[in-house]
Protein backbone atom coordinates (compact mmCIF):
# COMPACT_ATOMS: atom_id res chain seq x y z
CA UNK A 1 0.00 0.00 0.00
CA UNK A 2 1.38 3.58 -0.92
CA UNK A 3 1.52 6.26 1.82
CA UNK A 4 -1.36 8.96 1.57
CA UNK A 5 0.62 12.23 1.26
CA UNK A 6 1.30 14.73 -0.88
CA UNK A 7 4.31 16.52 -1.83
CA UNK A 8 4.62 19.90 -1.63
CA UNK A 9 6.30 21.96 -4.04
CA UNK A 10 8.85 23.18 -1.12
CA UNK A 11 9.70 19.72 0.04
CA UNK A 12 10.08 18.46 -3.44
CA UNK A 13 12.76 21.49 -4.25
CA UNK A 14 14.43 21.05 -1.12
CA UNK A 15 14.79 17.54 -1.75
CA UNK A 16 16.05 18.03 -5.39
CA UNK A 17 18.32 20.81 -3.87
CA UNK A 18 19.98 18.06 -1.34
CA UNK A 19 20.17 15.27 -3.66
CA UNK A 20 21.68 17.52 -6.82
CA UNK A 21 24.47 18.92 -4.14
CA UNK A 22 25.16 15.26 -3.10
CA UNK A 23 25.58 14.10 -6.59
CA UNK A 24 27.64 16.99 -7.33
CA UNK A 25 29.92 16.05 -4.85
CA UNK A 26 30.39 12.54 -6.27
CA UNK A 27 31.30 13.86 -9.42
CA UNK A 28 33.79 16.39 -8.01
CA UNK A 29 35.35 14.18 -5.73
CA UNK A 30 35.05 10.60 -7.41
CA UNK A 31 34.61 11.20 -10.61
CA UNK A 32 30.95 9.55 -11.09
CA UNK A 33 29.67 8.87 -14.27
CA UNK A 34 26.42 7.54 -15.17
CA UNK A 35 22.80 8.73 -14.38
CA UNK A 36 20.52 8.81 -11.41
CA UNK A 37 16.56 8.70 -11.67
CA UNK A 38 14.90 9.85 -7.78
CA UNK A 39 11.36 9.44 -7.99
CA UNK A 40 8.27 9.98 -5.29
CA UNK A 41 4.86 9.52 -6.27
CA UNK A 42 5.33 9.38 -9.94
CA UNK A 43 7.00 13.02 -9.34
CA UNK A 44 10.68 13.59 -10.23
CA UNK A 45 12.66 14.44 -7.55
CA UNK A 46 16.07 13.83 -9.30
CA UNK A 47 16.66 12.93 -13.10
CA UNK A 48 20.23 13.69 -14.36
CA UNK A 49 23.17 12.31 -16.22
CA UNK A 50 27.09 12.76 -15.17
CA UNK A 51 30.22 12.47 -17.00
CA UNK A 52 31.19 10.63 -20.37
CA UNK A 53 29.26 7.52 -22.35
CA UNK A 54 32.46 7.25 -24.54
CA UNK A 55 35.66 8.88 -23.28
CA UNK A 56 37.01 8.55 -26.67
CA UNK A 57 34.97 10.61 -28.36
CA UNK A 58 34.27 13.05 -25.23
CA UNK A 59 30.29 12.33 -25.65
CA UNK A 60 28.47 12.83 -22.24
CA UNK A 61 25.54 10.61 -20.69
CA UNK A 62 22.22 11.34 -21.31
CA UNK A 63 19.21 10.44 -19.89
CA UNK A 64 18.46 8.05 -22.67
CA UNK A 65 22.04 6.78 -21.96
CA UNK A 66 22.10 2.46 -22.29
CA UNK A 67 23.91 0.68 -18.88
CA UNK A 68 24.81 -2.82 -18.71
CA UNK A 69 23.06 -3.56 -15.29
CA UNK A 70 24.61 -7.05 -14.58
CA UNK A 71 22.86 -8.94 -11.67
CA UNK A 72 19.77 -6.55 -11.95
CA UNK A 73 18.60 -9.28 -14.73
CA UNK A 74 17.82 -11.74 -12.06
CA UNK A 75 14.05 -10.14 -11.57
CA UNK A 76 13.65 -9.91 -15.01
CA UNK A 77 14.45 -13.33 -15.56
CA UNK A 78 12.02 -14.59 -11.93
CA UNK A 79 9.23 -12.71 -13.74
CA UNK A 80 9.80 -15.10 -16.30
CA UNK A 81 9.94 -17.80 -14.73
CA UNK A 82 6.69 -16.70 -13.07
CA UNK A 83 4.71 -16.20 -15.88
CA UNK A 84 5.37 -19.82 -16.98
CA UNK A 85 3.98 -21.06 -13.41
CA UNK A 86 0.77 -18.68 -13.96
CA UNK A 87 0.48 -20.59 -17.29
CA UNK A 88 0.66 -24.24 -15.75
CA UNK A 89 4.16 -25.07 -17.97
CA UNK A 90 5.87 -25.23 -14.91
CA UNK A 91 6.07 -24.94 -10.75
CA UNK A 92 8.68 -23.25 -8.61
CA UNK A 93 8.71 -26.49 -6.86
CA UNK A 94 9.58 -28.69 -9.83
CA UNK A 95 12.80 -30.47 -9.27
CA UNK A 96 15.85 -29.71 -11.82
CA UNK A 97 15.29 -32.97 -12.90
CA UNK A 98 12.72 -32.88 -14.49
CA UNK A 99 14.62 -29.90 -16.92
CA UNK A 100 18.61 -31.26 -16.48
CA UNK A 101 18.86 -34.50 -16.86
CA UNK A 102 21.78 -36.10 -14.59
CA UNK A 103 22.33 -33.19 -12.37
CA UNK A 104 23.86 -33.95 -9.15
CA UNK A 105 21.31 -33.95 -6.74
CA UNK A 106 18.93 -32.75 -9.49
CA UNK A 107 15.85 -34.84 -7.83
CA UNK A 108 16.43 -32.40 -4.05
CA UNK A 109 16.79 -28.94 -5.97
CA UNK A 110 13.85 -27.53 -7.07
CA UNK A 111 13.02 -23.80 -9.26
CA UNK A 112 12.51 -22.06 -5.64
CA UNK A 113 15.88 -22.55 -4.61
CA UNK A 114 17.66 -22.01 -7.72
CA UNK A 115 15.29 -18.61 -7.26
CA UNK A 116 16.67 -18.09 -3.60
CA UNK A 117 20.16 -18.73 -4.18
CA UNK A 118 19.90 -21.66 -1.68
CA UNK A 119 19.86 -24.50 -4.31
CA UNK A 120 23.93 -25.03 -2.89
CA UNK A 121 25.53 -25.14 -6.84
CA UNK A 122 28.48 -23.65 -7.22
CA UNK A 123 28.27 -19.79 -8.24
CA UNK A 124 30.37 -20.14 -11.83
CA UNK A 125 32.78 -17.25 -11.30
CA UNK A 126 34.15 -19.39 -8.64
CA UNK A 127 34.95 -22.42 -10.63
CA UNK A 128 38.72 -22.98 -11.29
CA UNK A 129 39.61 -21.34 -15.00
CA UNK A 130 36.30 -18.87 -14.57
CA UNK A 131 39.56 -15.90 -14.32
CA UNK A 132 40.62 -15.11 -16.79
CA UNK A 133 39.54 -17.93 -19.58
CA UNK A 134 35.98 -19.04 -19.31
CA UNK A 135 34.69 -15.42 -18.74
CA UNK A 136 35.73 -14.38 -22.53
CA UNK A 137 35.56 -17.16 -24.21
CA UNK A 138 32.22 -17.60 -26.02
CA UNK A 139 30.85 -20.54 -24.42
CA UNK A 140 27.69 -22.03 -24.68
CA UNK A 141 24.79 -22.61 -22.05
CA UNK A 142 24.83 -26.11 -22.38
CA UNK A 143 28.80 -26.51 -21.89
CA UNK A 144 28.71 -24.61 -18.70
CA UNK A 145 26.05 -26.95 -17.38
CA UNK A 146 27.89 -29.43 -18.39
CA UNK A 147 30.89 -28.17 -16.08
CA UNK A 148 28.62 -27.71 -13.01
CA UNK A 149 27.19 -31.26 -13.56
CA UNK A 150 31.12 -32.21 -12.71
CA UNK A 151 31.31 -29.41 -9.79
CA UNK A 152 30.46 -30.71 -6.14
CA UNK A 153 27.78 -28.49 -4.45
CA UNK A 154 28.85 -26.34 -2.08
CA UNK A 155 26.04 -27.59 0.11
CA UNK A 156 23.00 -30.25 0.60
CA UNK A 157 19.95 -28.53 -1.37
CA UNK A 158 17.77 -26.01 1.12
CA UNK A 159 19.87 -26.20 3.74
CA UNK A 160 21.74 -22.69 3.49
CA UNK A 161 22.48 -19.81 1.65
CA UNK A 162 24.87 -18.45 -1.00
CA UNK A 163 24.40 -16.08 -3.87
CA UNK A 164 25.09 -18.14 -7.10
CA UNK A 165 25.08 -16.76 -10.73
CA UNK A 166 24.50 -20.42 -11.74
CA UNK A 167 21.27 -20.75 -10.37
CA UNK A 168 19.91 -17.81 -12.78
CA UNK A 169 21.68 -19.25 -15.38
CA UNK A 170 19.67 -22.34 -15.36
CA UNK A 171 16.92 -20.67 -14.50
CA UNK A 172 17.23 -18.88 -17.78
CA UNK A 173 18.01 -22.12 -19.61
CA UNK A 174 14.38 -23.35 -17.73
CA UNK A 175 12.64 -20.31 -19.37
CA UNK A 176 13.96 -21.52 -22.89
CA UNK A 177 13.28 -24.86 -22.85
CA UNK A 178 9.63 -24.35 -21.71
CA UNK A 179 9.01 -21.45 -23.32
CA UNK A 180 10.24 -22.37 -26.97
CA UNK A 181 12.10 -18.85 -27.20
CA UNK A 182 15.15 -18.31 -26.49
CA UNK A 183 16.16 -16.53 -23.45
CA UNK A 184 16.44 -12.57 -24.69
CA UNK A 185 13.00 -13.47 -26.91
CA UNK A 186 11.03 -14.42 -24.57
CA UNK A 187 11.87 -11.38 -21.78
CA UNK A 188 11.75 -8.62 -24.31
CA UNK A 189 8.57 -10.08 -25.69
CA UNK A 190 6.63 -11.03 -22.61
CA UNK A 191 8.24 -8.67 -19.35
CA UNK A 192 10.00 -5.70 -21.44
CA UNK A 193 7.40 -5.26 -24.28
CA UNK A 194 4.36 -5.50 -21.67
CA UNK A 195 6.33 -2.55 -19.15
CA UNK A 196 6.86 -0.11 -22.05
CA UNK A 197 10.44 -0.86 -21.51
CA UNK A 198 11.63 0.28 -25.37
CA UNK A 199 15.14 1.12 -24.06
CA UNK A 200 15.75 -2.04 -22.51
CA UNK A 201 16.62 -5.89 -24.06
CA UNK A 202 19.71 -8.56 -22.97
CA UNK A 203 22.88 -7.56 -24.38
CA UNK A 204 25.04 -9.06 -27.06
CA UNK A 205 28.93 -7.88 -27.29
CA UNK A 206 28.58 -7.84 -31.28
CA UNK A 207 24.81 -5.29 -31.45
CA UNK A 208 25.34 -2.27 -32.60
CA UNK A 209 23.34 -0.66 -29.57
CA UNK A 210 22.26 3.26 -29.67
CA UNK A 211 23.14 5.29 -26.89
CA UNK A 212 25.35 3.11 -25.29
CA UNK A 213 27.60 3.66 -22.61
CA UNK A 214 31.40 2.25 -22.88
CA UNK A 215 31.95 1.08 -19.65
CA UNK A 216 35.74 2.15 -17.78
CA UNK A 217 37.57 0.40 -15.26
CA UNK A 218 39.64 2.48 -13.06
CA UNK A 219 43.37 1.94 -12.62
CA UNK A 220 46.15 3.43 -11.37
CA UNK A 221 44.59 6.61 -11.12
CA UNK A 222 43.43 6.88 -14.62
CA UNK A 223 40.55 4.72 -16.62
CA UNK A 224 41.07 1.92 -19.42
CA UNK A 225 38.68 0.28 -21.41
CA UNK A 226 36.77 -2.23 -19.77
CA UNK A 227 36.97 -5.35 -21.26
CA UNK A 228 33.85 -5.13 -24.15
CA UNK A 229 34.44 -8.73 -25.40
CA UNK A 230 33.36 -10.31 -22.22
CA UNK A 231 30.87 -13.52 -23.20
CA UNK A 232 27.49 -12.55 -22.33
CA UNK A 233 26.20 -15.87 -23.08
CA UNK A 234 26.67 -17.30 -19.72
CA UNK A 235 25.70 -14.23 -18.05
CA UNK A 236 22.13 -14.11 -20.04
CA UNK A 237 19.43 -14.81 -17.55
CA UNK A 238 21.65 -13.32 -14.23
CA UNK A 239 23.50 -10.91 -15.72
CA UNK A 240 23.29 -9.57 -19.48
CA UNK A 241 20.53 -7.01 -19.80
CA UNK A 242 21.29 -3.46 -20.37
CA UNK A 243 18.55 -0.68 -19.32
CA UNK A 244 18.17 3.03 -18.95
CA UNK A 245 16.73 4.80 -15.69
CA UNK A 246 13.60 5.64 -17.23
CA UNK A 247 13.11 2.37 -18.14
CA UNK A 248 13.77 0.95 -14.83
CA UNK A 249 11.51 3.19 -13.59
CA UNK A 250 9.22 1.90 -15.93
CA UNK A 251 9.55 -1.72 -14.20
CA UNK A 252 8.80 -0.24 -11.10
CA UNK A 253 5.95 0.94 -11.74
CA UNK A 254 4.77 -1.99 -13.49
CA UNK A 255 4.78 -4.05 -10.20
CA UNK A 256 2.22 -2.15 -8.58
CA UNK A 257 0.08 -3.88 -11.22
CA UNK A 258 -0.40 -7.31 -12.19
CA UNK A 259 0.85 -6.66 -15.96
CA UNK A 260 3.74 -8.42 -15.64
CA UNK A 261 2.63 -10.92 -12.85
CA UNK A 262 -0.19 -11.54 -10.95
CA UNK A 263 -0.50 -10.41 -7.26
CA UNK A 264 0.06 -14.33 -6.00
CA UNK A 265 2.91 -14.27 -8.15
CA UNK A 266 4.22 -11.01 -7.13
CA UNK A 267 4.15 -12.22 -3.05
CA UNK A 268 6.13 -14.79 -3.96
CA UNK A 269 8.47 -12.77 -5.49
CA UNK A 270 8.76 -10.34 -3.38
CA UNK A 271 8.89 -12.55 0.05
CA UNK A 272 11.86 -12.69 1.79
CA UNK A 273 13.42 -16.45 1.92
CA UNK A 274 16.65 -18.13 2.89
CA UNK A 275 19.20 -14.80 3.43
CA UNK A 276 16.56 -11.75 2.84
CA UNK A 277 16.08 -12.84 -0.73
CA UNK A 278 13.21 -13.65 -2.50
CA UNK A 279 12.98 -13.75 -6.18
CA UNK A 280 15.20 -11.59 -7.75
CA UNK A 281 15.60 -9.42 -4.90
CA UNK A 282 16.84 -8.35 -2.13
CA UNK A 283 14.13 -7.81 0.69
CA UNK A 284 14.24 -5.87 3.96
CA UNK A 285 13.96 -2.04 5.63
CA UNK A 286 15.89 0.91 5.42
CA UNK A 287 15.83 3.56 8.12
CA UNK A 288 12.87 1.27 8.96
CA UNK A 289 11.09 1.68 5.11
CA UNK A 290 10.04 -1.60 3.23
CA UNK A 291 12.68 -2.27 0.37
CA UNK A 292 12.72 -4.20 -2.73
CA UNK A 293 16.55 -3.92 -4.26
CA UNK A 294 19.32 -5.50 -6.21
CA UNK A 295 22.73 -4.18 -6.99
CA UNK A 296 24.85 -5.19 -10.17
CA UNK A 297 28.42 -5.30 -11.91
CA UNK A 298 29.72 -6.44 -15.21
CA UNK A 299 32.98 -5.11 -16.53
CA UNK A 300 32.86 -1.20 -16.66
CA UNK A 301 29.75 -0.85 -15.30
CA UNK A 302 28.00 -0.98 -11.63
CA UNK A 303 24.15 -0.85 -10.55
CA UNK A 304 21.26 -0.22 -8.33
CA UNK A 305 17.84 -0.46 -8.43
CA UNK A 306 15.59 -0.04 -5.33
CA UNK A 307 12.43 0.70 -4.42
CA UNK A 308 10.07 1.64 -1.57
CA UNK A 309 6.63 0.67 -2.30
CA UNK A 310 5.01 1.90 0.87
CA UNK A 311 6.18 5.23 0.30
CA UNK A 312 6.17 5.07 -4.05
CA UNK A 313 9.98 5.96 -3.85
CA UNK A 314 12.26 4.32 -6.60
CA UNK A 315 16.07 4.95 -7.02
CA UNK A 316 18.38 4.05 -9.66
CA UNK A 317 22.18 4.79 -10.59
CA UNK A 318 23.21 3.39 -13.36
CA UNK A 319 27.39 3.92 -14.12
CA UNK A 320 29.81 3.19 -16.32
CA UNK A 321 32.65 3.76 -14.43
CA UNK A 322 32.61 1.25 -11.79
CA UNK A 323 31.11 3.89 -9.07
CA UNK A 324 30.09 2.53 -5.76
CA UNK A 325 26.12 2.92 -7.08
CA UNK A 326 24.88 0.76 -3.71
CA UNK A 327 26.50 3.47 -1.64
CA UNK A 328 25.32 6.48 -3.56
CA UNK A 329 21.77 4.80 -4.22
CA UNK A 330 22.06 4.45 -0.37
CA UNK A 331 22.73 7.93 0.73
CA UNK A 332 19.86 9.22 -2.21
CA UNK A 333 17.31 7.10 -0.41
CA UNK A 334 18.71 8.30 2.96
CA UNK A 335 17.99 11.94 1.66
CA UNK A 336 14.36 10.97 0.42
CA UNK A 337 13.58 9.55 4.44
CA UNK A 338 15.60 12.44 5.76
CA UNK A 339 18.62 10.77 7.10
CA UNK A 340 22.08 12.34 7.71
CA UNK A 341 24.50 12.30 5.20
CA UNK A 342 28.25 12.93 4.67
CA UNK A 343 28.61 13.87 1.33
CA UNK A 344 32.21 12.69 -0.42
CA UNK A 345 35.13 14.79 0.31
CA UNK A 346 38.82 14.63 0.17
CA UNK A 347 40.64 13.47 2.85
CA UNK A 348 43.58 15.11 4.36
CA UNK A 349 45.47 14.19 7.36
CA UNK A 350 45.12 16.33 10.47
CA UNK A 351 47.31 16.66 12.80
CA UNK A 352 46.12 15.79 16.83
CA UNK A 353 47.57 15.97 20.21
CA UNK A 354 47.80 12.84 21.67
CA UNK A 355 45.49 13.83 25.04
CA UNK A 356 42.63 14.29 22.46
CA UNK A 357 43.34 10.77 21.05
CA UNK A 358 43.45 8.83 23.97
CA UNK A 359 40.08 10.43 25.15
CA UNK A 360 38.08 8.81 22.67
CA UNK A 361 39.11 5.25 24.11
CA UNK A 362 35.75 2.85 24.50
CA UNK A 363 33.33 0.88 22.95
CA UNK A 364 30.76 2.67 21.03
CA UNK A 365 27.20 0.38 19.95
CA UNK A 366 24.25 1.37 18.07
CA UNK A 367 22.57 -0.21 14.65
CA UNK A 368 23.13 0.83 11.13
CA UNK A 369 19.67 2.21 8.59
CA UNK A 370 19.19 -1.77 7.99
CA UNK A 371 18.74 -2.22 11.80
CA UNK A 372 21.96 -4.15 11.91
CA UNK A 373 24.20 -3.91 15.60
CA UNK A 374 27.24 -2.17 15.53
CA UNK A 375 29.32 -2.54 18.12
CA UNK A 376 33.14 -1.27 18.02
CA UNK A 377 35.99 -0.35 20.21
CA UNK A 378 38.67 2.25 20.06
CA UNK A 379 41.75 2.07 20.74
CA UNK A 380 45.03 3.97 20.86
CA UNK A 381 47.84 2.37 20.60
CA UNK A 382 51.69 3.76 19.89
CA UNK A 383 50.36 7.35 18.89
CA UNK A 384 47.11 6.32 16.70
CA UNK A 385 43.66 5.07 17.35
CA UNK A 386 42.58 1.89 16.02
CA UNK A 387 38.98 0.79 15.35
CA UNK A 388 38.44 -2.90 16.77
CA UNK A 389 36.20 -4.97 15.69
CA UNK A 390 35.17 -8.81 16.76
CA UNK A 391 36.00 -11.08 13.68
CA UNK A 392 36.99 -8.25 11.32
CA UNK A 393 40.74 -6.92 11.19
CA UNK A 394 42.15 -4.05 13.13
CA UNK A 395 41.98 -0.46 10.88
CA UNK A 396 43.72 2.33 11.77
CA UNK A 397 41.62 5.73 11.95
CA UNK A 398 43.73 8.49 10.50
CA UNK A 399 42.47 12.20 12.22
CA UNK A 400 41.01 13.90 9.10
CA UNK A 401 39.98 17.26 12.12
CA UNK A 402 40.20 17.50 15.77
CA UNK A 403 37.29 14.94 15.78
CA UNK A 404 36.34 13.23 12.40
CA UNK A 405 38.56 10.03 11.21
CA UNK A 406 38.60 8.21 8.68
CA UNK A 407 39.20 4.57 8.15
CA UNK A 408 42.59 3.85 6.31
CA UNK A 409 41.61 0.84 4.44
CA UNK A 410 40.25 3.28 1.79
CA UNK A 411 36.88 1.74 2.71
CA UNK A 412 35.13 4.90 3.02
CA UNK A 413 34.14 4.44 6.33
CA UNK A 414 34.35 7.17 9.45
CA UNK A 415 34.28 8.30 12.76
CA UNK A 416 32.68 11.26 13.90
CA UNK A 417 32.77 12.31 18.06
CA UNK A 418 30.62 14.62 19.19
CA UNK A 419 32.37 16.76 22.05
CA UNK A 420 31.42 18.99 24.87
CA UNK A 421 33.19 22.63 26.03
CA UNK A 422 35.21 20.58 28.08
CA UNK A 423 36.39 18.20 25.09
CA UNK A 424 34.96 14.94 26.83
CA UNK A 425 32.83 12.67 23.96
CA UNK A 426 28.89 13.57 24.26
CA UNK A 427 28.01 11.48 21.19
CA UNK A 428 29.43 9.68 18.15
CA UNK A 429 28.46 9.07 15.01
CA UNK A 430 29.63 5.69 12.21
CA UNK A 431 29.53 7.16 8.84
CA UNK A 432 29.23 4.26 6.07
CA UNK A 433 29.31 5.44 2.72
CA UNK A 434 27.99 8.48 3.55
CA UNK A 435 25.21 7.28 6.09
CA UNK A 436 25.52 8.47 9.56
CA UNK A 437 24.02 6.26 11.86
CA UNK A 438 24.65 7.10 15.97
CA UNK A 439 26.35 5.38 18.21
CA UNK A 440 26.88 5.81 21.71
CA UNK A 441 30.08 5.60 24.05
CA UNK A 442 28.85 2.75 26.79
CA UNK A 443 32.83 1.68 28.12
CA UNK A 444 35.30 3.89 28.43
Amino acid sequence: MLTAYNLSDTKQNELTDRLDKYMQAQVNVNNFSGTVLVMKQNKVILKKAYGLADREWNISNAIDTKFRMGSITKQFTAAGILQLQQQGKLSVQDKLSKYISNFPNGDSITIHMLLTHSSGVKNYIDLPGYWPGMKFFPMTIDSMINILKQTPLDFPPGTKWNYSNSGYLILGYIIEKVSGEKYRQYIQNHVLKIAGMDNSGVDRPDTILYHRARGYSKINGGYINAFPWVSLEIPSGEGAMYSTVEDLYKWDRALYSSSIISDSSKKQMLTPYWGNYGYGFSIDAFLGHPRNWHNGGIDGYTSTFARFPNDSVCVVVLSNNEARSEEIANCLSGIMFSASIDKPHIHKEYLVSKAILMNYEGRYEGSDPLSNKIDIKVIFNEGKLFRIRSGSPDVELIPESENKFFYADGSNRHIEFKLDTEKNVIDAFFINGGLKSNIHKTQN
